[in-house]
């Protein structure tokens, strides 16, 4: 009760939930504050703008300011993942590449003594 109250005395739980009733739970945020909240400012402003050209991200632009949510975040993570390879790694025959190394080395040395 007493958090409730201390959040009651400063305004913001109400001004949250008259938020969440304009927005809705996903409420939109901007692509700054995307950075530095969600990103911790690994990346940029511009890092997102090009996901959204590579259209991994959905942005909203509003006035001057670009817009995000954090479902649409969510989803390009998602999206940008690298899946893990699933076969295992071919090994190569190294006698077969040191052979046509050698048939290539010949090839140049008949070439150089062509033009000698």
């Amino acid at each position: 009760m007493i958090e409730y109250q201390a959040m009651c005395v400063h305004g913001t739980f109400h001004s949250r939930i008259k938020r969440i009733e304009v927005t809705g739970v996903d409420p939109p945020i901007t692509l700054k504050d995307a950075c530095r909240d969600v990103f911790k400012d690994a990346i940029s402003v511009a890092t997102l703008m090009a996901e959204h050209r590579r259209e991994n991200l959905v942005i909203y632009k509003i006035g001057r300011q670009y817009f995000t949510t954090p479902a649409d975040i969510r989803s390009m993570l998602k999206k940008c993942r690298i899946e893990s390879r699933s076969q295992p790694t071919t090994f190569v025959d190294i006698e077969s590449v040191n052979a046509a190394l050698a048939a290539a080395r010949q090839v140049v040395a008949g070439l150089k003594r062509g033009k000698s």
